[in-house]
């Protein structure tokens, strides 16, 4: 993520053909979610909030991540009106949420494109990469089916 705090932030160039999209998109983002000048603390609830997503198709107990999302929504409403903040700037973090799936879905697109060009690559990825996108890609080898 590009968040700043009193920083210009600029897209470099592309370092890999074909993510031009992706990144921009990315620094997009950042730069409107920069302008809502965030706390420590709403960030930390929204990006909760986000990662707690309950429509992910691999989960068993999506309503019970639904009941946790909803307590973390709350606590940002919270937070938002302790500090004073814009009444609207809830609805503006939350109108995010199309943009960010968006990207996600991109980024899993350019993923599997990479994946099917570098598999030895792709089998080496950090673990927590592996882990967070394990569900919607597989790091098997494709010359063995």
């Amino acid at each position: 993520w590009v968040l700043c705090r009193a920083v210009t932030v600029t897209c470099p160039p592309v370092p890999c053909p074909g993510c031009d999209d992706l990144i921009g998109a990315v620094f997009e983002l950042g730069r409107t979610l920069c302008r809502l000048q965030l706390s420590d603390e709403e960030l930390a609830l929204f990006t909760a909030a986000v990662l707690l997503s309950p429509d992910r198709p691999w989960l068993t107990e999506s309503k019970k991540v639904q009941k946790l999302q909803d307590k973390i929504y709350v606590a940002l409403q919270h937070e938002i009106q302790k500090k004073h903040s814009a009444e609207d700037k809830l609805s503006k973090m939350v109108s995010k949420l199309p943009l960010m799936k968006t990207i996600c879905n991109l980024h899993l697109d350019k993923l599997e494109f990479f994946r099917l060009l570098h598999p030895e690559t792709a089998m080496n990825f950090p673990p927590l990469y592996k882990e967070v996108f394990n569900s919607e890609l597989q790091y098997s080898d494709p010359r063995e089916s």
